[in-house]
């Protein structure tokens, strides 16, 4: 684990201050490589084989293949007896057997590996420079391509100490504040762009260009029609190999236990397969509602976890929010994003390697409301081709017709949207400056039209592919400020298949009849978790490591009191922040209509008000940090 950086030219000076940026990626050791063609530099976590022998950047024996590898694969001991009948290894890291695996299958070695992963390899032989993302994007890399240069890193801080002009790219704020992320390719900094999760990008040095970038990996479409009873099975067998897997340090490992079903099934699964305790670790909040450390601390005791907690509340959020954004290479997009910095201290005070939950919702369709959303838009669709469609859904169905003001949609691409934005198109026009607005659903389309599956399906496949990306930034960013290690043993790729190819039955389990799913006057808010069971078949495998009391709680994903506070203890502050005439955010936002909204919902029982000014100040607090000439 560690942070990598590199260009295609010569600068001894540059590479060491690119590596100085991203220490806290890894305090534990730096190196280079430098020729007259390439600088290449990394700083490394020491995870796995703590000796001299795993130093990078790494070589093969002669010295014309070169790495720099940020990540951990977890199937490198199966890979290194394989590899072990042609070459002879001279240390036990998975570094090498990325070299050696390369050696022997060119790009293709990349679908031999099961981990997370952001490398650069130097093939001399062939004059070019092999970058790769792991499939789900558990891993950043970062890329600029301009006047001949090209310069990639695990964060774009890295890039920017190059002579580079540094520009805002105002597009980004409107994907940002409907989605919480960048989506696609680009970022907030015009002219450097991610590499995309489950993508390879071949760099030619004689030609100074990039040669290809290309997808390598993607969900399957492979209906599984397994019995229940043998689904529970082989799920069961298969989350127990992937979290063995990731036990694979030579340091000490914890998990981050939020009380919830996905971390706690984690939690458990690993201390039963431990001959000593486990480290846990919990957020506690102030806030009645909110704190999940009674759910957490039944977990930890059932288990005899060693276990802790930080507190967060309204005194020290903004201050810790203000500390982390100096890390962060875009806006904070989930406000529980500082509660896993602050989570993060409290860990690298015990252990350096953590497991979380990350991943369960996307393949098990465990966020309720989205998913059972599916239902609203199937039923809306039939309605729309009824000859009295607007009576029938006023009056039949006048809970979903208040849901969606009586609106209907002409795709399911418009249906999602509407259902996973935060602003809307309408708000954001109001409060947005014209250089600012954008339009991104274009990437949605892509991705949605895709594959001939059922709705709820490609709902899963969205979050996958789009979401979360977004979301393993946030435990890579948190974790990696703090020097601390985050794996997601449920994205497993195995796993994800297994988990996305299963019927939708043993996913979302209803409690009523296909009747009554069709004609009840509720909506997808209203039905999930009360007339149907989410996660129904990751519920089943937890009844045999979890009491009920984990098991039967509805999600609450990890929750931040936003409202709470921005309606009470900081609406002043945020006004103070937002609309001062010295504000950077003056420059994206029209502070007169800014204002006009904040007051005409203050008052108001809004969806996600408090999330939405979080969100600008969030911004705010990043172009203070980042674009403090504007």
């Amino acid at each position: 684990m560690c942070g990598i950086n590199g260009f295609n030219f010569n600068n001894n000076e540059l590479i060491k201050i690119m590596n100085e940026s991203i220490n806290h990626r890894g305090p534990d050791q730096g190196g280079y490589y430098i020729n007259n063609l390439v600088s290449l530099g990394m700083r490394r976590l020491s995870i796995i084989d703590l000796s001299e022998k795993g130093k990078q950047p790494m070589s093969n024996k002669t010295k014309d293949i070169w790495i720099i590898f940020n990540g951990e694969i977890y199937n490198f001991k199966e890979l290194r007896k394989e590899l072990e009948k042609e070459y002879k290894f001279n240390s036990n890291s998975d570094t090498e057997v990325i070299i050696c695996a390369y050696e022997k299958w060119g790009f293709n070695c990349i679908n031999k590996f099961n981990g997370m992963w952001a490398f650069c390899i130097y093939d001399k032989r062939n004059n070019l420079l092999f970058l790769s993302r792991d499939r789900f994007g558990k891993k950043p890399l970062y890329y600029c391509n301009k006047d001949g240069k090209f310069i990639f890193s695990s964060e774009i801080k890295a890039i920017l100490k190059h002579n580079i002009k540094k520009e805002l790219n105002k597009k980004a704020v409107s994907s940002f504040l409907s989605y919480r992320y960048v989506l696609g390719e680009e970022t907030f900094f015009k002219d450097i762009f991610k590499l995309l999760p489950a993508h390879n990008l071949i760099y030619n040095l004689k030609e100074k260009k990039i040669e290809k970038i290309w997808e390598y990996w993607d969900v399957s479409i492979n209906p599984k029609n397994f019995s229940e009873k043998e689904a529970k099975f082989v799920l069961d067998k298969t989350l127990n190999k992937s979290i063995d897997y990731r036990k694979i340090s030579d340091v000490p490992l914890g998990v981050i236990l939020s009380g919830g079903l996905d971390s706690s099934l984690v939690t458990a699964i690993l201390a039963k397969q431990e001959n000593k305790p486990i480290n846990t670790f919990t957020v506690k909040f102030s806030e009645k509602g909110f704190d999940e450390t009674y759910y957490a601390k039944i977990v930890a005791n059932l288990y005899k976890t060693n276990h802790f907690e930080v507190l967060i509340n309204s005194s020290n959020f903004l201050g810790l929010m203000k500390e982390y954004t100096k890390f962060k290479d875009e806006p904070i997009g989930v406000p529980n994003e500082i509660a896993l910095y602050l989570l993060s201290k409290k860990i690298k005070e015990n252990v350096t390697v953590v497991l979380s939950g990350e991943g369960a919702d996307e393949i098990f369709d465990g966020y309720g409301r989205k998913f059972t959303s599916a239902r609203d838009y199937e039923i809306l669709k039939k309605i729309k081709n009824l000859k009295n469609a607007e009576k029938i859904y006023k009056n039949k169905f006048s809970s979903l017709y208040k849901k969606y003001n009586g609106k209907f949609f002409n795709s399911e691409l418009e249906h999602f949207l509407h259902e996973y934005k935060y602003w809307t198109k309408e708000e954001k026009n109001f409060i947005l400056k014209e250089d600012a607005k954008s339009d991104i659903e274009e990437i949605f389309k892509k991705y949605i039209e895709k594959f001939d599956i059922p709705y709820q399906q490609k709902i899963s496949y969205l979050f996958i592919k789009l979401h979360l990306p977004g979301l393993l930034n946030r435990l890579d960013s948190s974790t990696m400020s703090c020097s601390v290690e985050g794996r997601a043993p449920f994205l497993d790729p195995f796993l994800v298949e297994f988990a996305f190819n299963l019927p939708s039955e043993l996913k979302t389990k209803w409690n009523i009849s296909e009747e009554e799913i069709n004609n009840i006057n509720e909506t997808g808010d209203s039905l999930s978790e009360k007339k149907n069971i989410s996660k129904y078949i990751l519920k089943e495998i937890a009844k045999n490591y979890l009491p009920k009391k984990i098991i039967n709680r509805e999600k609450q994903g990890f929750p931040i009191p936003l409202d709470n506070w921005f309606k009470k203890d900081f609406m002043e502050i945020s006004k103070q922040i937002l609309l001062d005439k010295n504000s950077k955010i003056k420059n994206l936002v029209n502070q007169e209509n800014l204002s006009k909204w904040i007051e005409k919902n203050k008052n108001k029982d809004i969806k996600r008000f408090g999330q939405k000014i979080w969100m600008l100040i969030s911004l705010e607090l990043w172009l203070r940090e980042w674009f403090p000439e504007l």
